[in-house]
């Protein structure tokens, strides 16, 4: 007698959308999934667009974490001006805040970030002008974006539930911040102290 067993994968109990006040239909977005794409992601950011153009794409990133399915709408910072403290940027496995500290702070540096009220001049001013910026080398993979972002998804989450507001996760997508800057202009350098003879 053979005896099949079989075994269900867990199935998806929820779906969490981030930010979570977004009204719109599945029909007009693209959803990428991060752990079949092969894109990197400069062309994940570049597909993106400019949020305030009227060519901007309604794109939408999608991983699992558990048992849950999170969406995340990235944007990019197109030709707006953001205040440098509204931001808190992850570069790599880092938190650009402060003078740096390690990926493992982002619980706290979040709950920091969003619950600041202005009290810090490094953090964001209000709950509604928080911004959370993911900056990696353009030539990472999607798998390695959806890694930051199930850390910065479950913080978030665990920061929502303590604050009890309705704070929104608003992601930015760059790939600029590792561009390195011109090298300094070279010290002026007059005839004499050449001493051309």
């Amino acid at each position: 007698m053979v005896s099949f067993f079989v075994c269900c994968q867990k199935q998806p109990s929820e779906t969490r959308y981030y930010p979570s006040n977004l009204d719109l239909s599945m029909d007009t977005i693209e959803l990428i999934r991060l752990d079949t794409t092969s894109l990197n992601f400069r062309q994940l950011t570049n597909k993106i667009g400019n949020f305030d153009g009227a060519e901007y794409q309604k794109l939408m990133f999608e991983f699992e974490d558990g048992n849950i399915i999170k969406r995340i709408m990235p944007y990019n910072y197109g030709s707006g001006h953001y205040k440098e403290y509204n931001i808190l940027a992850i570069f790599n496995d880092s938190i650009l805040k402060e003078g740096g500290f390690p990926i493992s702070k982002l619980n706290e540096k979040l709950k920091k970030h969003y619950k600041n009220k202005g009290e810090s001049r490094h953090y964001a001013r209000s709950i509604r002008k928080a911004l959370v910026e993911i900056a990696f080398d353009s030539s990472q993979t999607a798998n390695e974006l959806e890694k930051v972002l199930v850390k910065l998804t479950r913080a978030f989450d665990e920061v929502k539930e303590e604050i009890n507001d309705s704070i929104q996760l608003r992601l930015y997508l760059s790939y600029m911040r590792n561009i390195m800057p011109p090298p300094p202009p070279l010290p002026s350098v007059s005839n004499n102290q050449l001493n051309l003879n």
